[in-house]
């Protein structure tokens, strides 16, 4: 998640995977920004195969486009799925295959359910400045999905709020989900109990999603540099990373440490990598101009 409808029929794309682990170092040599480092394997392990993933993803996406309006509009399709193709080509194409869904949402976000879904918040778009800043954004949300921090998260609430720590079937997975649901709705203490699992859990989510957003827009061209700009002005840290004696003393907030790192991994690119320019495109505005404003139409 990026904090964190008319639905839209998107063409598919080749779900991520680990190029670090499928390129030679004579190949990175010819092409500096295509190298992705290894993502750390987190300690928390999840109850969900493959196949039940998939499962969950089915599910979770249908409460989400139950509860939000998603946008059918393949002229709005157009734009979105060409940056993402650029975006999704740095990487090999025989895993899962990724949609990515425009819906309407009070705030501005974007999160991703199961191996194969993105969610995209016109909110999100109005806050957007160009395609880089786009392709940061959907790099981030794949690096949710190639780290599996979706199924990770549902399977310690599970174990936390449910003591459920296996699943079997569809029907199965269904009946948790639901009772999951219903154990936090209007009850205080499993919210409380919710939100510090996903809290803490976000804490390690973020920064790993965070590094695959710079290293994979930088592979495709765009400016990674564009990714640190449109957090930091979602967030509001105005530039302050603090220090460690902030840390100490409880005074740096979570976003702050976020924009640290992410100031750190943008260092780990090579120096042509960091230097890729924002490139200023009219058919960027035009197409974020016509997402507002069959925005606007619909709330009138």
């Amino acid at each position: 998640m990026w904090t964190g409808q008319i639905r839209l029929p998107f063409p598919s794309f080749g779900y991520l995977f680990v190029l670090v682990l499928l390129v030679g170092n004579e190949v990175w040599a010819q092409q500096p920004c295509t190298s992705i480092p290894a993502l750390k394997s987190q300690a928390v392990s999840s109850i969900f195969g493959s196949e039940q993933e998939r499962m969950l993803g089915d599910i979770e996406a249908q409460f989400v486009e139950q509860n939000y309006l998603v946008l059918h509009d393949d002229e709005s399709a157009a734009h979105l799925n060409t940056v993402a193709r650029r975006i999704f080509s740095q990487l090999p194409s025989e895993q899962m295959r990724v949609r990515i869904i425009l819906i309407d949402t009070q705030e501005p976000e974007s999160f991703s359910v199961g191996p194969e879904r993105i969610y995209l918040a016109r909110k999100m778009i109005r806050l957007l400045k160009n395609d880089d800043e786009l392709a940061g954004l959907l790099g981030h949300e794949l690096g949710h999905i190639l780290t599996h921090q979706n199924a990770i998260m549902v399977s310690a609430l599970f174990h936390e709020i449910l003591r459920v720590n296996s699943v079997s079937d569809r029907k199965d997975i269904s009946e948790k989900f639901t009772r999951l649901l219903d154990s936090i709705d209007g009850n205080k203490k499993m919210l409380w109990k919710a939100s510090q699992v996903m809290e803490r859990q976000e804490a390690i989510d973020q920064y790993e999603a965070d590094r695959v957003a710079i290293f994979a827009s930088a592979a495709a061209g765009f400016s990674a540099q564009a990714f640190l700009d449109l957090f930091e002005r979602s967030a509001g840290t105005n530039g302050r990373t603090r220090n460690l004696m902030t840390d100490i003393f409880a005074a740096t907030s979570s976003d702050e440490r976020r924009l640290r790192e992410i100031k750190k991994t943008l260092m780990q690119l090579p120096k042509p990598c960091r230097e890729i320019a924002v490139a200023s495109s009219k058919e960027f505005r035009t197409w974020q101009a016509a997402i507002l404003s069959n925005s606007d139409q619909a709330a009138q």
